[in-house]
Protein backbone atom coordinates (compact mmCIF):
# COMPACT_ATOMS: atom_id res chain seq x y z
CA UNK A 1 0.00 0.00 0.00
CA UNK A 2 1.20 3.57 -0.61
CA UNK A 3 2.72 5.85 2.03
CA UNK A 4 3.57 3.23 4.71
CA UNK A 5 4.86 5.96 7.07
CA UNK A 6 1.63 7.96 6.83
CA UNK A 7 0.36 6.96 10.32
CA UNK A 8 3.46 8.51 11.90
CA UNK A 9 2.99 11.65 9.82
CA UNK A 10 -0.60 11.86 11.10
CA UNK A 11 0.55 11.41 14.71
CA UNK A 12 2.85 14.38 14.13
CA UNK A 13 -0.11 16.42 12.87
CA UNK A 14 -2.10 15.51 16.00
CA UNK A 15 0.81 16.56 18.23
CA UNK A 16 1.06 19.95 16.48
CA UNK A 17 -2.69 20.50 16.86
CA UNK A 18 -2.62 19.69 20.57
CA UNK A 19 0.39 21.92 21.24
CA UNK A 20 -0.81 24.79 19.07
CA UNK A 21 -4.40 24.92 20.29
CA UNK A 22 -3.91 23.81 23.89
CA UNK A 23 -3.79 27.31 25.44
CA UNK A 24 -6.24 29.02 23.06
CA UNK A 25 -8.91 26.31 22.77
CA UNK A 26 -8.57 23.09 24.75
CA UNK A 27 -7.90 24.70 28.14
CA UNK A 28 -10.63 27.34 27.70
CA UNK A 29 -13.16 25.23 25.81
CA UNK A 30 -16.00 26.12 28.19
CA UNK A 31 -15.75 29.83 27.42
CA UNK A 32 -15.12 29.99 23.67
CA UNK A 33 -17.90 30.84 21.14
CA UNK A 34 -19.86 27.96 19.64
CA UNK A 35 -18.29 28.59 16.22
CA UNK A 36 -14.93 27.48 17.63
CA UNK A 37 -16.48 24.22 18.81
CA UNK A 38 -18.17 23.65 15.45
CA UNK A 39 -14.80 23.95 13.76
CA UNK A 40 -12.55 22.45 16.44
CA UNK A 41 -14.57 19.29 17.02
CA UNK A 42 -15.17 18.59 13.32
CA UNK A 43 -11.54 19.27 12.35
CA UNK A 44 -10.24 17.11 15.21
CA UNK A 45 -12.51 14.23 14.23
CA UNK A 46 -11.41 14.63 10.61
CA UNK A 47 -7.74 14.33 11.55
CA UNK A 48 -8.52 11.22 13.63
CA UNK A 49 -10.45 9.81 10.68
CA UNK A 50 -7.53 10.30 8.29
CA UNK A 51 -5.22 8.81 10.92
CA UNK A 52 -7.40 5.71 11.18
CA UNK A 53 -7.56 5.49 7.39
CA UNK A 54 -3.78 5.70 7.06
CA UNK A 55 -3.26 2.99 9.69
CA UNK A 56 -5.86 0.51 8.46
CA UNK A 57 -4.72 0.89 4.84
CA UNK A 58 -1.39 -0.68 5.80
CA UNK A 59 -3.00 -3.85 7.22
CA UNK A 60 -4.89 -6.17 4.88
CA UNK A 61 -6.88 -7.67 7.74
CA UNK A 62 -8.31 -4.22 8.52
CA UNK A 63 -9.46 -3.21 5.05
CA UNK A 64 -13.12 -3.68 5.97
CA UNK A 65 -12.67 -1.26 8.85
CA UNK A 66 -10.83 1.06 6.46
CA UNK A 67 -13.83 1.10 4.14
CA UNK A 68 -16.24 1.63 7.05
CA UNK A 69 -14.26 4.65 8.27
CA UNK A 70 -14.18 5.95 4.71
CA UNK A 71 -17.97 5.76 4.47
CA UNK A 72 -18.27 7.50 7.84
CA UNK A 73 -16.22 10.39 6.42
CA UNK A 74 -19.09 11.07 4.01
CA UNK A 75 -21.20 12.14 6.98
CA UNK A 76 -18.38 13.95 8.77
CA UNK A 77 -17.28 16.07 5.82
CA UNK A 78 -20.33 18.41 5.88
CA UNK A 79 -19.55 19.19 9.53
CA UNK A 80 -15.96 19.97 8.54
CA UNK A 81 -16.99 22.52 5.91
CA UNK A 82 -19.77 23.79 8.15
CA UNK A 83 -17.25 24.38 10.93
CA UNK A 84 -15.03 26.38 8.61
CA UNK A 85 -18.04 28.44 7.54
CA UNK A 86 -18.77 29.08 11.23
CA UNK A 87 -15.24 30.43 11.66
CA UNK A 88 -15.85 32.81 8.75
CA UNK A 89 -18.98 34.00 10.53
CA UNK A 90 -17.11 34.56 13.80
CA UNK A 91 -14.30 36.38 12.03
CA UNK A 92 -16.84 38.71 10.40
CA UNK A 93 -18.40 39.41 13.79
CA UNK A 94 -14.99 40.30 15.22
CA UNK A 95 -14.27 42.54 12.23
CA UNK A 96 -17.52 44.45 12.75
CA UNK A 97 -16.83 44.67 16.49
CA UNK A 98 -13.50 46.38 15.79
CA UNK A 99 -11.12 43.66 16.96
CA UNK A 100 -7.65 45.07 16.28
CA UNK A 101 -6.16 41.99 14.63
CA UNK A 102 -9.19 41.50 12.41
CA UNK A 103 -9.21 45.16 11.41
CA UNK A 104 -5.70 44.58 10.12
CA UNK A 105 -6.06 41.15 8.50
CA UNK A 106 -9.77 40.23 8.75
CA UNK A 107 -10.69 40.22 5.04
CA UNK A 108 -7.62 38.12 4.33
CA UNK A 109 -8.57 35.65 7.05
CA UNK A 110 -12.10 35.51 5.64
CA UNK A 111 -11.11 34.93 2.02
CA UNK A 112 -8.32 32.56 3.01
CA UNK A 113 -10.82 30.39 4.90
CA UNK A 114 -13.16 30.46 1.92
CA UNK A 115 -10.31 29.23 -0.27
CA UNK A 116 -9.63 26.53 2.35
CA UNK A 117 -13.23 25.34 2.05
CA UNK A 118 -12.87 25.25 -1.74
CA UNK A 119 -9.61 23.32 -1.33
CA UNK A 120 -11.22 20.75 0.96
CA UNK A 121 -14.13 20.36 -1.47
CA UNK A 122 -11.76 19.86 -4.40
CA UNK A 123 -9.45 17.42 -2.64
CA UNK A 124 -12.14 15.34 -0.93
CA UNK A 125 -14.26 15.13 -4.09
CA UNK A 126 -11.27 13.80 -6.00
CA UNK A 127 -10.40 11.39 -3.18
CA UNK A 128 -13.90 9.92 -3.49
CA UNK A 129 -13.96 9.96 -7.28
CA UNK A 130 -10.65 8.08 -7.50
CA UNK A 131 -11.15 5.85 -4.46
CA UNK A 132 -10.44 2.75 -6.54
CA UNK A 133 -6.99 4.08 -7.49
CA UNK A 134 -5.06 3.59 -4.27
CA UNK A 135 -2.20 6.04 -4.88
CA UNK A 136 -4.50 8.82 -6.03
CA UNK A 137 -7.04 8.23 -3.26
CA UNK A 138 -4.39 8.02 -0.54
CA UNK A 139 -2.65 11.14 -1.80
CA UNK A 140 -5.77 13.25 -1.71
CA UNK A 141 -6.89 12.01 1.70
CA UNK A 142 -3.44 12.50 3.25
CA UNK A 143 -3.18 15.99 1.79
CA UNK A 144 -6.31 17.22 3.58
CA UNK A 145 -4.52 17.89 6.91
CA UNK A 146 -2.06 20.13 5.04
CA UNK A 147 -4.75 22.59 3.96
CA UNK A 148 -5.10 24.13 7.41
CA UNK A 149 -1.91 22.80 9.01
CA UNK A 150 -0.67 26.40 9.09
CA UNK A 151 -3.29 27.25 11.72
CA UNK A 152 -1.93 25.09 14.58
CA UNK A 153 1.70 25.29 13.45
CA UNK A 154 1.66 29.09 13.27
CA UNK A 155 0.38 29.10 16.84
CA UNK A 156 3.22 26.80 17.91
CA UNK A 157 5.68 29.27 16.39
CA UNK A 158 4.00 32.18 18.16
CA UNK A 159 4.07 30.36 21.48
CA UNK A 160 7.63 29.05 21.55
CA UNK A 161 9.78 31.10 19.17
CA UNK A 162 10.57 34.53 20.70
CA UNK A 163 11.01 36.07 17.25
CA UNK A 164 7.30 35.52 16.54
CA UNK A 165 5.74 36.15 19.94
CA UNK A 166 3.04 38.83 20.13
CA UNK A 167 3.08 41.15 23.13
CA UNK A 168 0.79 43.86 21.79
CA UNK A 169 -0.78 45.41 18.66
CA UNK A 170 2.62 46.51 17.40
CA UNK A 171 3.55 42.83 17.03
CA UNK A 172 0.48 41.84 15.00
CA UNK A 173 2.49 41.60 11.74
CA UNK A 174 4.25 38.65 13.37
CA UNK A 175 0.95 36.74 13.22
CA UNK A 176 0.98 36.94 9.43
CA UNK A 177 4.67 36.01 9.39
CA UNK A 178 3.98 32.80 11.29
CA UNK A 179 1.15 31.95 8.89
CA UNK A 180 3.35 32.50 5.83
CA UNK A 181 6.23 30.50 7.30
CA UNK A 182 3.81 27.68 8.13
CA UNK A 183 2.48 27.69 4.57
CA UNK A 184 6.05 27.60 3.28
CA UNK A 185 6.67 24.51 5.42
CA UNK A 186 3.52 22.91 4.00
CA UNK A 187 4.79 23.52 0.47
CA UNK A 188 8.21 22.15 1.43
CA UNK A 189 6.55 18.95 2.73
CA UNK A 190 4.63 18.67 -0.53
CA UNK A 191 7.83 19.18 -2.50
CA UNK A 192 9.56 16.44 -0.51
CA UNK A 193 6.70 14.01 -1.05
CA UNK A 194 6.68 14.72 -4.78
CA UNK A 195 10.46 14.22 -4.91
CA UNK A 196 10.02 10.81 -3.26
CA UNK A 197 7.12 9.49 -5.35
CA UNK A 198 7.15 11.80 -8.42
CA UNK A 199 4.14 11.21 -10.67
CA UNK A 200 2.23 9.37 -7.97
CA UNK A 201 2.33 12.51 -5.85
CA UNK A 202 0.13 14.58 -8.16
CA UNK A 203 -2.64 14.90 -5.52
CA UNK A 204 -0.20 16.73 -3.27
CA UNK A 205 0.73 19.09 -6.13
CA UNK A 206 -2.96 19.92 -6.57
CA UNK A 207 -3.18 20.67 -2.86
CA UNK A 208 0.00 22.77 -3.07
CA UNK A 209 -1.54 24.90 -5.79
CA UNK A 210 -4.60 25.49 -3.64
CA UNK A 211 -2.41 26.43 -0.67
CA UNK A 212 -0.66 29.03 -2.84
CA UNK A 213 -4.05 30.52 -3.73
CA UNK A 214 -4.90 30.59 -0.01
CA UNK A 215 -1.65 32.43 0.73
CA UNK A 216 -2.41 35.05 -1.92
CA UNK A 217 -5.87 35.55 -0.42
CA UNK A 218 -4.43 35.91 3.10
CA UNK A 219 -1.82 38.43 2.01
CA UNK A 220 -3.71 40.65 -0.40
CA UNK A 221 -7.46 40.49 0.34
CA UNK A 222 -7.27 42.98 3.22
CA UNK A 223 -5.96 45.67 0.84
CA UNK A 224 -9.23 45.86 -1.12
CA UNK A 225 -12.15 47.99 0.02
CA UNK A 226 -14.64 45.59 -1.58
CA UNK A 227 -13.36 42.76 0.61
CA UNK A 228 -13.72 44.94 3.71
CA UNK A 229 -17.32 45.69 2.74
CA UNK A 230 -17.96 42.00 2.17
CA UNK A 231 -16.42 41.17 5.56
CA UNK A 232 -18.73 43.73 7.14
CA UNK A 233 -21.70 42.12 5.39
CA UNK A 234 -20.67 38.67 6.67
CA UNK A 235 -20.37 40.09 10.17
CA UNK A 236 -24.02 41.18 10.12
CA UNK A 237 -25.42 37.89 8.81
CA UNK A 238 -26.65 35.50 11.55
CA UNK A 239 -24.15 32.70 12.11
CA UNK A 240 -26.48 29.65 11.76
CA UNK A 241 -27.33 30.27 8.07
CA UNK A 242 -23.62 30.63 7.27
CA UNK A 243 -22.88 27.35 9.05
CA UNK A 244 -25.77 25.72 7.19
CA UNK A 245 -24.40 26.95 3.85
CA UNK A 246 -21.03 25.39 4.63
CA UNK A 247 -22.72 22.17 5.75
CA UNK A 248 -24.74 22.00 2.53
CA UNK A 249 -21.62 22.50 0.40
CA UNK A 250 -19.97 19.60 2.24
CA UNK A 251 -23.02 17.36 1.91
CA UNK A 252 -23.23 17.99 -1.82
CA UNK A 253 -19.52 17.24 -2.14
CA UNK A 254 -19.89 13.91 -0.32
CA UNK A 255 -22.83 12.92 -2.53
CA UNK A 256 -21.22 14.05 -5.81
CA UNK A 257 -17.86 12.47 -5.03
CA UNK A 258 -19.42 9.17 -4.03
CA UNK A 259 -21.51 9.07 -7.19
CA UNK A 260 -18.52 9.97 -9.38
CA UNK A 261 -16.49 7.08 -7.96
CA UNK A 262 -19.06 4.35 -8.55
CA UNK A 263 -18.23 1.57 -10.97
CA UNK A 264 -19.99 1.97 -14.32
CA UNK A 265 -22.95 -0.35 -14.57
CA UNK A 266 -23.11 -2.88 -17.39
CA UNK A 267 -26.58 -4.02 -18.54
CA UNK A 268 -27.25 -7.70 -17.88
CA UNK A 269 -26.69 -9.74 -20.97
CA UNK A 270 -24.91 -6.94 -22.82
CA UNK A 271 -22.55 -8.30 -25.42
CA UNK A 272 -18.94 -7.25 -25.43
CA UNK A 273 -18.08 -4.86 -28.24
CA UNK A 274 -15.07 -6.05 -30.28
CA UNK A 275 -12.04 -3.76 -30.10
Amino acid sequence: MPYPRAPYYMLGVIAVILIGFWPSYFTVARTVPWQFHAHGMAASLWVLTVTAQSWTAQHKDQLQFHRAVGKASLFLFPFLTGGLAAIISRQGEDFVAGDALNLLYGPGFMLGTMVAIAAYVTVYYRALKYRRKVWVHAGYMLSTPLILFESPFSRVMGLYIPRFQVHGPADFPRVMETILWSCAIELAIIGFIWWRVRGRGKPFLVTGGLIIVEVLALVFASDFAVMKRFDTFIGHVPAPPIWLMGFTIGALTSWAGWQAGKRPTVPIGAAAVPA
